[in-house]
């Protein structure tokens, strides 16, 4: 598969330079994740992340991720996140900085990349076709996410260098090292970067019949700094045990992992969720089809320790499924988000009949960037929708507000995490906004929902926050009427623990997407949840 290079091929493979064209792709992208970003309301785990990294000093952030953590990840982006607050405070743009940059990085390397195995036309589709996929959600979360798409791709693209060389190859090495570090250190589940990089060197050390000392050195160094990730990983731990997505792990993972790469399946309706299950088998079999066929042609510059990388990456999911089933009994769809740099890939490759020549080239870029605009807009306003449906919801009836500053404790109280931390921060009454107050109860929490996840959370929050936090025993033996929301979720125990413990429940109207309610509890009558 690999052919010879002309002095020209490999001189214009190892530069720098970018055209114009994957600057413009590089410029939409920025574009569309910030304008989606400004339309995006943060949510519960960006606000997580928010409160921790906002702390005045990085000596309190480290002791916070030490000792009581409420965003459970390494520190990588809680870094560069309590960096980009210190310059441009705190806020959605500083907060979400760190994953743009990180997406904009995978961008670059893939174009890196597969520029050195094909052409410039191959190269600025492998680039640019991310931007038409779910995945650009994650250039606009304030989570480690986009960064870690980054870091596979910086990687991907260090790794072929080095392999690549045989001199001068000294800086290569160096940003594997540290790629490999930094990946580790971002997401716990970043370790699966190791699977595709070690199979495609073990590859490569059989077909050479030896060890490269310096590039197995450099991944080895790597992956030794994982250690300052388990620190962080140990008081994480506290969650394990009634995690709210531990349990068994089903086989539906894989083909979930795959279909969150195009859409956002969880808020599509079985119908799209079935004709998408369709489109990605039709995708899947096309994509096969066209890179076997490309790479029977041997056109393409791509070594077979090359290919195994890829072919292992864009495995990624399954991958995923087995770590979770043995090791971690948790998985959610974001964690191998990495395959898509695997998929751009093989997509380029299938297609490199088209972008071989300039003019059939020009159009199959022109119809992408229409796609990405298209998909870019169609996602943007429905955040837009979104967050104008949810603002309204914060505007209370006077009667609501005369209600809650009447009460006892003079407090409007919240028992679902996520609500809590959006509207606390969104509501544009001031008065209200001082006046929200949130409820745990880890034995509730327990007994209705089967996990303390939530419970942990506040109880984590009450060290550095500021909020009013207060447990539901606690507020049960006050006497008078207490304002909560009533939000019906899956999420929220309150009905249940309410209506056993014979409480008496007065509506006051729609509120934050749920119910306002003045609750009474009678005398004595808490329920005490059973073991």
């Amino acid at each position: 598969m690999i052919s010879s290079q002309s002095s020209s091929i490999e001189s214009r493979s190892d530069s720098l330079a970018l055209p114009w064209t994957a600057v413009a792709f590089l410029i939409l992208t920025a574009a569309l994740s910030l304008l989606w970003s400004h339309h995006k309301l943060m949510s519960q785990d960006e606000f997580f992340v928010l409160q921790t990294d906002s702390v005045p000093s990085y000596t309190q952030l480290l002791h916070i991720q030490r000792s009581y953590p409420i965003s459970l990840d390494p520190l990588v982006y809680h870094t560069l996140a309590h960096l980009a607050i210190s310059i441009f405070g705190a806020g959605a743009f500083a907060l979400r900085l760190p994953s743009l940059l990180g997406y904009l990085l995978m961008q670059l390397c893939l174009f890196y990349f597969v520029r050195r195995i094909a052409n410039d036309h191959a190269a600025i589709f492998a680039m640019a076709f991310p931007a038409m996929t779910a995945t650009l959600f994650y250039s606009a979360e304030g989570r480690p996410y986009g960064l870690l798409l980054g870091f596979y791709g910086l990687a991907m693209v260090s790794w072929q260098c080095a392999t690549r060389r045989q001199s001068q190859r000294t800086a290569s090495l160096i940003v594997l090292a540290l790629a490999v570090a930094l990946t580790l250190n971002t997401h716990y589940f970043g370790v699966l970067l190791l699977l595709p990089l070690c199979a495609a060197e073990l590859f490569r050390t059989i077909q050479r019949r030896r060890l490269d000392l310096p590039v197995a050195a450099a991944i080895l160094l790597g992956m030794a700094c994982i250690g300052f990730a388990l620190p962080f990983e140990k008081s994480a731990a506290e969650f394990r045990k009634n995690y709210y997505n531990a349990g068994d792990v089903g086989y539906h993972a894989i083909t979930q992992a795959y279909r969150s790469l195009f859409l956002d399946y969880t808020h599509a309706s079985l119908s799209i969720q079935h004709l998408a299950a369709i489109g990605l088998i039709v995708f899947a079999a096309l994509l096969v089809f066209g890179s076997v066929r490309q790479l029977r042609n041997k056109e393409l510059h791509l070594p077979d320790a090359e290919l195994v990388f890829v072919l292992v990456l864009a495995g990624l999911p399954f991958f995923g499924f087995l770590l979770a089933f043995f090791v971690t009994h948790s998985i959610e769809v974001r964690y191998v988000l990495g395959a898509i740099l695997a998929l751009s890939i093989l997509l380029a490759i299938a297609l490199f009949p088209l972008l071989r020549r300039t003019n059939t080239a020009i159009l199959t870029l022109s119809a992408l960037a229409i796609a990405i605009v298209f998909t870019g807009a169609i996602r943007i306003h429905a955040e837009q929708a979104k967050t104008k449906d949810f603002m309204a919801s914060l505007t209370l009836s006077p009667q609501i507000k005369a209600a809650i500053l009447s009460s006892p404790s003079g407090l409007l109280y919240l028992q679902e995490m996520g609500t809590f931390e959006v509207a606390s921060y969104y509501e544009p009454d001031p008065d209200v906004r001082s006046h929200m107050a949130l409820v745990y109860s880890s034995p509730q929490e327990l007994l209705w929902s089967r996990r303390d996840t939530e419970s942990l959370t506040a109880e984590h929050m009450r060290h550095f926050t500021g909020f009013p936090i207060l447990s539901y025993e606690q507020l049960a033996t006050e006497p008078g009427n207490h304002v909560f929301v009533l939000l019906h979720s899956g999420w929220n125990w309150t009905d249940q623990a309410l209506a056993a413990a014979h409480a008496e429940i007065t509506p006051l109207g729609p509120a934050v997407g749920g119910d306002a309610a003045s609750v009474q509890f009678a005398p004595g009558s808490q329920s005490q949840p059973s073991k």
